[in-house]
């Protein structure tokens, strides 16, 4: 024979479609045979009857694959074997049933019958042989509508054509002969593999999905040659294809054909040699003509040139848009999962139409395609978890839970369940902060399901039907687009008016199905318009989302829906079934967990190790590990990022540190493999523990949740839900651990100790607390009821815990400390838990030694009142108040015994200050003076907080200023208190100025003049000690009677003191403190004046000078605001009982004034010289000046007035000098 192809032609590009007309490309997922195979040109005529060497022999290269046709559901086959494509293609399919769509406008009398279902997606076509499954008497539902719809309008000869399986025919076997004639002998190919499952990450053991014989399952499965992932311009299917592939070195990748050289190719065959080569990504065919069975020649023939074959052209594009249009038309109307599909076009009908089946199956009988649906739908949500695909899968798991009976598939069900909460309540939750992302969030990804997502419903079908069509196929412009969609819901008079321009008979063919009454939906595809191309119907038809279909990011409402599921998931595992009685299964399972601990499964040599790989740098995103997304999806999305930015927004947040933790160490299954599929009691216990694992995490990030929103009373019932599951789990046979015990039993403490800071909010923390949601009843029952049968005996573990709501403050702290030590002993190997715990129970401590400190101030003023009644109760209240002094004394004991154990330096450091404001508190419940008893008592709080200062150190250094100015002003207040009460005891301390001044000083040394928040109260505190000083030394100076150097050192400190406390006071812009100082400052020189007479005028004319320098103060007092309070209370009012009021103070200032003036002038009346006649008459002048001061109640009025004068005092000073 004559060898007409090029070298050229050998070498051809093999990446691009072997027919440049359209887009296709193939990707061989799995082949069950070697491909291509070996193949050798027969002579010219030889005999193909004749059986060939290798007859009858192993079928080493699929070659009998032709001669059968697969039957039952191919696609859900390939589906189980390739759940990763299921929701990335398009369609998933036979590709005879492909190939049959795409003739339909060259076949108008053909027969199509198929079963589409909906799996995310994905469509599923498979062909449906009417005689094969409909005459089976556990359909007769079925059985009545088909005789009742189709069948009655049908005549006898196209009644016979809808068996779909004839028996293989001649020129089947005939071909196969061919086939086998032409093969090669090569080595012994090896075997091919099965295709590799996707590597998932680690998670818990779930069942695999159950594919029982059903009724659409005929007893003969086999899987196709290959399997292909096709590309068809924007669609994207895997074809399941028995074609053979053949290639030498001339022809690498050839399909052939044998042809009767009698009969021309026609257009049916044409299509199919094009597609088949499509499919599979074969360059060429190569037909081999023959008579009667004896060769006669070869004809090569590439793909691209088969649509333009004489006798058999036909146009690429068109087998686009019908692509296209049945596609569009499948997605848009075979929306709802579960349901069942029947896609079905008469011999002589124009339109193809959808029938929901699904609606016609009476509610006590089962679907017979339900189940696989099911399942597959249950493999494809599955196989997304575990590969980290979570978006959509909580549909998927709707629908597998809404269509299995639980009753029969209580694993499945259950197992669905589980992953549902799992979806809500991930097991990677941190219960301190979920940080939950909504799964509906990205619009992208979400309207891509958009169409499986729409769930009972009428599709919809907005088509624009009112376009021009022109009658002509090949005439037809190939851009137009219309696809009619019939509906039998619509107007039956449109119906008929429409089908009238199609076919006369077409409303009277469907009278039928209108007498029936049936609430069938049916859709219609019209084969006159299947050719046009469509834009304004996309193959990817959009649905709006139900906005309340996303998982949510509120804590509350996740865990609540997690809750449910895993609740319905516990009710499923009821129904599963377990033969033997559940003592001997227990024991049993028990001696297998032993056996496997004792005897490890060891590491195939031949098998490769999984290794769990974590990154060195953590990504910052909010997720971990980054979502598995489609090519196409992720083409999308990248686009909109273009557009839009990144909208995933990094978020701070501080995490408590005391929040319950769960235990990273967990397993699923700890020391046990997973089960065997048919060990039911093994299932069992094993869903049961994945169940209660996540209730347990579902609570514990409740009580955190409700204990940030200062819920306490649901936070301690979350906990004590929590603690009853996790108590449960640590009890079972497969034993687990969720939760931390340390920190769940620690955070009962902080609910207690919050309670007693919160504690006027008690009733709506108790109603918190005793109010049950049902789905908490419930799931209390079921733990009752589990706890019932899975523990022996009573057993006593750290999660035993009485968690009840307090009657006191003082009973919620002392339950707070309880559960604090009892986390301390669960956590006694974890040093840095245990330290936490027990600064946790000190701070309990220290607020429960104030609050003994507090009840029994109260209760010691209740004593005082009972001891002026002289009633006999006294003793009875001195005896509470000795006790609550004891239990404060014990309490910071204790706190200072543990701080100083942890060695928290800050924290032991403040308790000191405590303790000694409990020294000072018993001091002063001390009757009588400043005795030897309250002078001990205030040198031990003394010590206590020069304790504190030494422990932290120099302020600079002990990284805790705030600390150290706090422990130093109390020190402050201390010291100054001491000296006050020293000063204020008539007749003890008379002597004793030195220790009362050096107190003085010791405060004022410690009171902080540094600028910051509380500088106005150092300042005051300041300018009090001043006063108190220069008082101290002016009461010591007029009790001095003898001169001497004494005397007047102590007036030298009067004034000294008096003069920096005006100042402070003027600083502070305190008038009243001010005038109280100045004048005593004005009393000491009179009474240096009245004393030494020597020095009698200086001392006056300096008291003079005092009063003169009031100026600034007058200004405050007359510039005051009218509004402000009159009397402002200072910080230390309480202590000071020599304060007056402002305006009895301007009224002594106006007194002193004048007297001061007129002693002046008298003495310098008395004195001869000069120079005191030139004084006299200028303190004449300044005295009239004074006698024009106008008194007034108005405070500002008065100091005005007093303003004025002094103005013109100075005026006259000036004058004279």
């Amino acid at each position: 024979m004559e060898d007409c192809e090029s070298e050229s032609e050998v070498n051809r590009n093999k990446d691009r479609s072997p027919s440049p007309g359209v887009k296709s490309t193939a990707v061989v997922k799995y082949t069950a045979f070697q491909s291509p195979v070996g193949y050798a040109r027969l002579q010219c005529n030889t005999d193909i009857n004749l059986p060939p060497s290798n007859w009858g022999g192993i079928d080493t290269y699929g070659l009998k694959q032709i001669l059968t046709r697969d039957s039952g559901l191919s696609s859900f086959r390939m589906a189980h074997m390739f759940p990763d494509c299921v929701g990335e293609v398009d369609v998933i399919s036979d590709a005879e049933c492909i190939k049959k769509l795409l003739k339909l406008p060259y076949q108008p009398n053909g027969t199509v019958s198929m079963m589409v279902h909906r799996v995310e997606n994905t469509l599923l076509l498979d062909d449906f042989d009417v005689y094969e499954y409909l005459m089976k008497s556990e359909w007769s539902w079925l059985k009545d509508f088909f005789y009742e719809n189709i069948l009655k309008t049908m005549s006898e000869k196209e009644r016979m054509s809808l068996t779909l399986a004839p028996s293989p025919s001649s020129a089947l076997q005939l071909t196969h002969k061919f086939l086998s004639h032409s093969v090669a002998e090569r080595p012994q190919p090896l075997p091919s593999e099965t295709p590799h499952p996707p590597m998932c990450l680690p998670g818990p053991f779930l069942p695999e999905p159950e594919i029982r014989p059903e009724a659409t399952e005929p007893a003969k499965e086999q899987n196709f040659n290959r399997n292909v992932h096709w590309t068809f311009e924007d669609i994207h299917m895997l074809i399941g294809s028995n074609l053979p592939i053949f290639g030498d070195k001339d022809r690498p990748c050839v399909s052939l054909r044998l042809r009767d050289a009698r009969e021309s190719i026609n257009v049916l065959t044409g299509i199919d040699y094009w597609l088949d080569n499509l499919m599979c990504n074969v360059p060429e065919v190569l037909m081999c003509y023959h008579l009667d069975g004896i060769v006669q020649k070869y004809e090569p023939m590439k793909t691209e040139d088969l649509p333009n074959m004489e006798n058999s052209k036909f146009s690429p594009k068109i087998i686009r848009n019908v692509a296209q249009n049945i596609l569009s038309f499948l997605k848009s109307n075979a929306t709802k999962a579960g349901h069942t599909y029947w896609l079905f076009k008469g011999p002589h009908d124009d339109v193809v139409k959808l029938y929901d089946l699904t609606t016609l199956c009476p509610d006590t009988m089962d679907n017979p395609f339900t189940t696989p649906v099911a399942m597959l739908l249950y493999r494809v949500a599955r196989n997304m978890r575990l590969m980290n695909r979570s978006k959509h899968v909580r549909q998927l798991l709707e629908h597998v839970v809404e269509l299995l009976k639980v009753e029969r598939y209580p694993q499945i069900v259950a197992s669905s369940h589980y992953m549902l909460s799992d979806l809500y309540v991930p097991a990677i939750t941190n219960p301190a902060c979920p940080n939950f992302k909504d799964e509906s969030s990205d619009s992208e990804e979400e309207t891509d399901f958009g169409n499986y997502a729409e769930f009972p419903g009428h599709p919809t079908s907005d088509v624009d039907s009112g376009c021009e069509r022109d009658s002509n196929v090949g005439d037809k412009d190939e851009d137009s687009e219309n696809v009619e969609i019939m509906s039998d819901t619509t107007d039956k008079d449109e119906k008929c008016e429409r089908e009238e321009t199609s076919d006369g008979g077409g409303c009277e063919r469907e009278g039928s199905s209108e007498r029936t009454e049936l609430a069938l939906q049916v859709r219609g595809l019209a084969l006159r318009d299947i050719v046009h191309r469509q834009s304004s119907h996309q193959t990817d038809e959009k649905a709006k989302t139900d906005p309340d279909k996303g998982l949510g990011v509120e804590a509350a409402t996740r865990c609540g829906r997690a809750l449910r599921h895993a609740l319905l998931g516990l009710k499923a595992l009821h129904h599963l079934t377990i033969n033997k009685s559940k003592e001997e299964e227990r024991e049993r399972l028990r001696q297998q967990i032993i056996t496997e601990e004792q005897h490890p499964k060891m590491a195939n040599p031949y098998e490769p190790i999984k290794m769990n790989y974590e990154p060195l740098k953590q990504s910052k995103d909010k997720s971990d590990t980054k979502e598995h997304v489609s090519r196409s999806r992720r083409r999308k999305r990248e686009k909109k990022m273009d557009k839009t930015g990144n909208y995933l927004i990094e978020t701070k947040s501080s995490i408590d540190k005391n929040a319950i933790l769960v235990r990273k160490e967990k397993k699923a299954i700890p020391t046990w493999h997973e089960p065997n599929r048919d060990d039911n009691f093994a299932w069992k216990l094993h869903l049961k523990t994945l169940l209660y694992e996540k209730i347990c995490l579902a609570y514990a990030t409740l009580a955190e949740y409700s204990y940030s929103h200062e819920q306490y009373g649901f936070s301690l019932k979350y906990i004590d839900m929590a603690n009853k599951c996790q108590r449960l789990l640590s009890n079972m046979i497969i034993k687990s651990r969720v939760v931390d015990a340390s920190c769940l039993i620690g955070r009962v403490g902080d609910n207690y100790f919050q309670l007693s800071k919160h504690w006027a909010s008690l009733e709506q923390f108790r109603k918190q607390f005793e109010t049950d949601h049902e789905i908490d009843g419930r799931i209390k029952m079921e733990i009752e009821n589990d706890m019932t049968e899975e523990l022996d005996r009573e057993v006593r573990d750290e999660f035993e815990l009485e968690i009840t709501i307090p009657k006191s403050e003082t009973e919620a702290m002392l339950s707070s400390c309880e559960y604090y030590r009892r986390a301390g002993l669960v956590c006694a190997d974890e040093t840095h838990k245990k330290d936490e715990l027990l600064r946790r129970t000190a701070s309990v401590c220290n607020e429960l030694a104030v609050r003994y400190m507090n009840d029994a101030q109260q209760i010691y003023v209740k004593y005082l009142e009972e001891c002026e009644k002289k009633d006999g109760n006294s003793k009875s209240i001195y005896k509470q108040f000795s006790a609550l002094s004891r239990r404060s004394s014990e309490c910071l004991d204790e706190a200072t015994a543990i701080f100083t154990q942890v060695n928290d330096v800050p924290n032991l450091a403040l308790l000191y200050c405590n303790k000694a404001r409990y020294m000072r508190f018993r001091a002063h419940c001390i009757q009588g003076g400043f005795n030897s008893e309250k002078r001990s008592l205030y040198s031990q709080a003394e010590d206590l907080y020069r304790s504190a200062l030494k422990l932290l150190g120099p302020r600079e250094f002990c990284g805790a200023t705030s600390v150290w100015d706090l422990v130093s002003w109390e020190l402050s207040c201390h010291l100054y208190t001491r000296a006050v009460l020293m000063q204020d005891s008539p007749g003890v301390y008379a002597n004793e100025v030195t220790e009362v001044a050096e107190a003085f000083k010791h405060a004022l040394k410690y009171c902080l003049l540094s600028p910051g928040p509380r500088q106005y109260l150092y300042q005051f505190r300041a300018a009090m000690i001043y006063h108190r000083l220069g008082s101290l030394y002016h009461s010591q100076y007029r009790i001095t009677q003898e001169e001497g150097p004494r005397r007047r050192s102590l007036l030298n400190a009067t004034c000294s003191q008096y003069e920096k406390a005006a100042m402070q006071f003027a600083v502070l812009e305190d008038a009243a403190m001010f005038l109280t100082v100045r004048l005593e400052h004005v009393a000491a020189l009179e009474t240096h004046a009245a004393v030494s007479p020597n020095v009698k005028l200086k001392s006056l004319q300096n008291a003079i000078e005092l009063l003169r320098q009031c100026h600034s103060i007058m200004k405050v007092l007359k510039e005051k605001d009218p509004e402000e309070q009159r009397d402002t209370p200072k910080p230390e009012e309480a202590d000071e009982k020599t304060l007056r009021n402002e305006h009895s103070l301007l009224a002594l200032y106006e007194n002193r004034l004048h007297y001061i003036l007129k002693n002046i002038i008298q003495y310098c009346i008395t004195k001869t010289n000069k120079d005191y006649e030139k004084i006299t008459d200028m303190y004449k002048k300044l005295y009239c000046a004074s006698l024009r001061i106008k008194k007034n109640d108005d405070v500002r009025l008065y100091a005005s007035s007093i303003c004025d004068v002094l103005v013109s005092m100075d005026v006259i000073s000036k004058d004279f000098e």
